[in-house]
This record gives C-alpha cells, sequence and structure tokens, in this order.
C-alpha cells in the first residue's frame, strides 16, 4: 500500500505533505476526511469509488473509499461530487458552516455566562447587554441556513443539532428575562430581535 507524498500525492484529497493518506488498487485511507455519506462517489483517475465510511485506518478516523460496483448503490436523486475540485468544495462550505456553528456556540456561552442583572456593575451591565445582543444577532443570521446544514452536512448535523436547537430555545429565555429587566428597571420597549426569537418555534 502506498503512502502520500510529493511523488505519490493522495488521489483523493491530493496530500502530499506527509504520509497519514494510504491507497492502492483496491481502498484509499483519505486523513483529510469527508462529509460524504456512505454510497456517494468520486471519480478518481477516471474511475469511480465510493464513499464506504470513516473509521478506517490505523487511528480509525480516516474517510475509506474503495472502487464503485453499480449493484452496490440503487439510483437516487441525490447528487454527490464527481471530482476532487468537487468534494474541496463541499469541505471547504463544511468547514465555514462548522467555524460559524463554534462561533454561535461562543456567542450563546457568553450570554448564558452573564452576571446577575441585579447585582452587577455598569460595566458588567454594558458587557451582559453586548453578550445577548450578539448571541441573538448570531442566532437570527444563522436560523435560515439550518436545514441546508442539517441536510447538506449530516456529521455536523450529528455533532451540532441537538445542541444548536437547545441553546436557541434557551436564548429565547434569555433574552426575554434580558428584556424585562430592561423595561421594569429603565423603561426600555422590547427590540424586534427578542420579538422574534420568541415568535420562533
Amino acid at each position: 500500500m502506498q503512502s502520500s507524498n510529493k511523488r505519490t500525492p493522495c488521489p483523493v484529497c491530493s496530500r502530499v505533505k506527509d504520509a497519514d493518506c494510504r491507497f492502492n488498487d483496491e481502498v484509499v485511507l483519505c486523513h483529510t476526511g469527508t462529509d460524504l455519506r456512505p454510497g456517494d462517489t468520486i471519480t478518481i483517475n477516471g474511475a469511480q469509488w465510493a464513499f464506504i465510511h470513516h473509521r478506517g485506518g490505523f487511528s480509525g478516523s480516516a474517510a475509506v473509499f474503495r472502487p464503485h460496483r453499480e449493484l452496490e448503490r440503487p439510483s437516487t436523486t441525490t447528487r454527490t461530487p464527481h471530482t476532487a475540485q468537487e468534494l474541496l468544495s463541499r469541505q471547504t462550505k463544511r468547514s465555514q458552516w462548522a467555524h460559524i456553528l463554534n462561533q454561535f456556540h461562543d456567542a450563546y456561552d457568553e450570554a448564558w455566562n452573564i452576571q446577575d442583572l441585579y447585582t452587577c456593575t455598569p460595566n458588567q451591565f454594558q458587557s451582559a447587554c453586548a453578550a445577548v445582543s450578539d448571541a441573538q444577532a448570531k442566532a437570527a443570521a444563522l436560523r435560515p441556513y439550518l436545514r441546508t446544514i442539517w441536510r447538506d452536512h449530516d456529521d455536523l448535523s450529528q455533532l451540532h443539532r441537538l445542541r444548536i436547537e437547545a441553546q436557541l430555545k434557551s436564548l429565547a429565555f434569555i433574552a426575554e428575562d434580558f428584556r424585562q429587566f430592561q423595561q421594569n428597571e429603565f423603561g426600555l420597549p422590547c427590540p424586534a430581535v427578542v420579538r422574534e426569537l420568541e415568535a420562533s418555534p
């Protein structure tokens, strides 16, 4: 079995910097990872190869590809990447969404950990206001894309979906508590973004 290097790059991800990826005529163990679903195919040197699973290699984390056999995969209307370039494009999008999801996790944590509003100092209140507002803004920006993220990137759905759904519900309560505090203590009206979060299922 060959290893990835400058003379023999990985046929899936073109890796050359180290020998992490390994391959022969029967299998490719790609350590760059993939968000393909089992049965999805790509073209390697003019031949169709199917993604099997992502638990291969000694580390148990390599993406496993084998030559595609038509009988192993029924016809489907789901479009899959057919070239290394398309695979790279999908992986790039996945990385971008993963970064955005992690940004929201961080923003939610900041909002969750604000000081008690009735005992905080003016500076702490300003920080709390900024944290809640930032989390609300990120939630409002992320919400329209969640269905697409979960549909196109199954691993992100498994890693983040339940946590994101719980955080969105919790953030609505945090925003409502903050709104009531502002209204009771300062007489401030309810901002539109709070109404949007409260109205969301």
